[in-house]
């Protein structure tokens, strides 16, 4: 995956297509204050042939359940039912306070309306919800619902215990962040118990994990970059349960205090190298082989995402994309 401000549409569209060249099976996009995802899943559908093609993530504050049924259905057959996952959740505070304007209110919630809202209207003839926030009457798709034995699966954006256990209990997946073992055994829990309460199996539940990346732990520029990112996420409280996990709640939080005066380069120089080893692949080959791998051998998809130097912004995604295909064991391979 890639934040889609960094690079220019024909360099995208070729990034997706040497993902597909190199194995990989998912190509995401998240959407934050940059391109609008769907219209560029539906360029990056045509222009592709292999890869499946989904949002990692799209808010669903800024989107209605029917207009977010209505998006997946669409690329659903501009790419030949290719479209997987619906990855949604409730996106940065930042961008939805400062951008949209908006309030994260009941967020717990609010996602379990949504995913029961698209998987209806994908999946029935014609769908009815009363909820809190939302109410569907007798209504569906003009298209109509997905063919029989076909799916979308949506994937929630979880990183607390609340949005974890929903994420078990309606959802396909879940979208973390920051993975580290004590997180994943808590998120097993929580998931698990999320399950139990609505009685579904968890057989086939995805968990995945936004893996940012270090193009070049040698270079500074290329480990300032990795700071700042790993600051960026400091600056949401949501992070700061997991950081409390792995020891380095405190460290967190002093970043956020001084991200909040937008000095910026100063919390970025904060972060320490524990929670680059901790929270980002910044290590050497073989240690980022094998924090991937582990990743692989528990079940969990790692979702790439490079984390580019500003002076070389396009070359460093494809380094990283192929870097980490070589980590993997996919070696590039077509």
């Amino acid at each position: 995956m890639l934040h889609t401000g960094d690079m220019g549409y024909p360099d995208i569209v070729r990034f997706a297509r040497r993902a597909e060249d190199a194995g990989y099976e998912h190509f995401l996009l998240t959407e934050e204050s940059a391109k609008e995802a769907f219209s560029l899943l539906a360029a990056l559908a045509t222009a592709t042939q292999k890869i499946r093609l989904g949002t990692g993530i799209v808010s669903f504050y800024t989107r209605t359940p029917t207009l977010l049924a209505m998006a997946a259905r669409s690329i659903w057959e501009l790419s030949s039912g290719r479209f997987s996952p619906l990855g949604i959740g409730t996106g940065g505070i930042g961008f939805m306070t400062r951008g949209h304007g908006m309030t994260l209110d009941r967020p717990v919630g609010r996602a379990r309306e949504t995913v029961e809202i698209v998987r209806s209207l994908l999946t029935e003839p014609r769908t009815s919800y009363q909820g809190k926030w939302f109410r569907v009457e007798d209504f569906h798709l003009r298209e109509g619902a997905l063919p029989d034995g076909a799916r979308i699966p949506i994937w929630l954006a979880a990183l607390g215990p609340q949005m974890a256990t929903m994420s078990g209990r309606v959802a396909d997946g879940m979208i973390s962040n920051w993975l580290i073992p004590e997180s994943l055994a808590e998120y097993r829990t929580l998931i698990q118990a999320g399950a139990t309460i609505s009685g579904r199996s968890q057989s086939d539940f995805q968990i995945s994990s936004l893996t940012m990346v270090c193009v070049d732990p040698s270079d500074e520029e290329a480990v300032r970059a990795a700071r700042r990112g790993v600051a960026f996420y400091c600056a949401s409280t949501h992070y700061h349960h997991i950081a409390d996990l792995a020891g380095l709640g405190e460290q967190a939080r002093r970043v956020q205090s001084v991200w909040e005066t937008r000095d910026f380069e100063a919390a970025a120089a904060m972060v320490s190298d524990e929670m680059l080893a901790r929270f980002t692949l910044a290590g050497s080959d073989r240690e980022n082989e094998a924090r991937l791998k582990w990743m692989i051998s528990e079940g969990v998809l790692p979702i790439i995402y490079p984390l580019p130097r500003r002076s070389r912004v396009v070359e460093d995604h494809f380094t990283v994309l192929e870097r980490a295909a070589a980590w993997s064991g996919l070696g590039g391979k077509d």
